[in-house]
């Protein structure tokens, strides 16, 4: 059986830069007249070269707010044993080196009709507030209240990483991520291995691009055996990056995110993406 954590991690660690649902964003008259820009990607998810499920998400930043769309759903024969669907959306405010989540909701939809809502509420700087149907207990694996501070929710996270807020200017793949999504504590951290040249199997793009490593570092809120008997292993990925029409913003696009595991590679593939709403060229920098 492929294993659920991994598989997890896999699309945890492809969304940070990635669509099937409209982002409204609460955009109204008066954001119209401000600088808008934004990311549309959906991915392919493979084990052992057989597909196993779909993530898309749509990001867009109008002014200082940002408003993200996410979902993700298993296919194929992982759904005899791990059949799961997601769908996410987060707010909040951004500026040129921060980034502060308002508000973040998720649904869960899993095997033999398990329901999951959570939401996330956060204020001025008072502690995240918590919403979850039905509840859940964390009992024996707590996330300290210290340990959720500074945090991103999951889509913000994407944000984070893929508007470049978070990293520095000469390197897309030099950012560290925070995540507390309600119930796990985790780190998304992505570092620089090389500059490549990459040509695409179904010709999404052709040209330069970073080999970068992702490590997805479980902290809190998983349980014990979790914690302890998890190998969690690296995973690289190929990422672009693409100047969008507001002049300073550009987006880090990961093109084909990978890692090794005891079923074969577990990849997710870009199958299409946008830049501000426009196809972007097969072949460019």
């Amino acid at each position: 059986m492929i294993s659920r954590s991994l598989a997890f991690g896999l699309a945890v660690c492809a969304l940070p830069f990635a669509q099937a649902a409209q982002a409204a964003g609460g955009a109204g008259a008066e954001q119209s007249q401000q600088p808008s820009s934004g990311l549309q990607m959906a991915m392919t998810i493979y084990a052992g070269g057989i597909t196993i499920g779909k993530v898309d998400m749509d990001a867009k930043i109008v002014g200082d707010e940002y408003h993200v769309v996410s979902n993700l759903e298993t296919s194929g024969v992982v759904n005899a044993f791990w059949q799961s669907q997601i769908q996410a959306s987060s707010n909040g405010k951004i500026g040129s080196h921060e980034l502060q989540p308002t508000l973040y909701d998720s649904f869960y939809t899993g095997h033999t009709e398990n329901h999951q809502e959570v939401s996330l509420s956060y204020e001025n700087g008072t502690p995240i507030r918590l919403y979850a149907n039905p509840p859940y207990s964390t009992t024996g694996f707590e996330v300290k209240p210290e340990d959720k501070k500074s945090t991103f929710d999951p889509l913000s996270a994407v944000v984070f990483i893929a508007s470049g807020v978070g990293a520095k200017a000469d390197n897309p793949c030099s950012v560290l991520a925070p995540v507390y999504d309600g119930r796990r504590r985790y780190n998304i951290e992505l570092s620089k291995v090389k500059d490549t040249s990459i040509d695409m199997d179904n010709g999404v793009y052709k040209g330069p691009a970073l080999l970068c490593e992702i490590k997805y570092k479980q902290l809190a809120g998983f349980s014990p055996r979790v914690l302890r008997d998890s190998n969690f292993p690296t995973i690289t990925a190929w990422v672009a990056t693409f100047p969008s029409s507001v002049p300073g913003r550009s987006y880090a696009v990961p093109l084909r995110v990978w890692a090794k595991s005891q079923y074969g590679i577990i990849a997710a593939v870009v199958t299409s993406f946008k830049i501000d709403g426009a196809p972007v060229k097969t072949t460019g920098g």
